[in-house]
């Protein structure tokens, strides 16, 4: 016999109608995908000694590298909480679609 813990969720997707469900998880999953292309191609590329700010000041590339990778951290981070929150919706929406309101 298995265990774990259940749990109800409400929740709100704001700006998102339920028609959107599909095509939001689809561009989110793309978004996750091109940053994902981006990394393999920094980490492929033979990194130059420097990197150069907006104006033209020059700065080690390790520190542009980790600042990249920093931004890359975060927006993985938030998509992939909107996609949780996204594949709930859809699954009660299939499931117990009288659960989901827009409103």
């Amino acid at each position: 016999m298995s265990w774990g813990t259940y749990y109800k969720y409400d929740g709100y997707l704001s700006r998102i109608s339920k028609s959107q469900i599909d095509e939001e998880i689809e561009e989110h999953e793309a978004d996750n995908r091109r940053i994902y292309a981006e990394m393999l191609a920094y980490m492929a590329q033979t990194p130059p000694a420097y990197a150069k700010d907006c104006e033209g000041r020059e700065y080690p590339w390790a520190e542009y590298l980790t600042q990249k990778m920093r931004e890359f951290q975060e927006e993985l981070e938030e998509n992939n909480f909107l996609l949780c929150r996204l594949y709930q919706c859809r699954e009660v929406l299939r499931e117990h679609p009288e659960n989901v309101e827009e409103g």
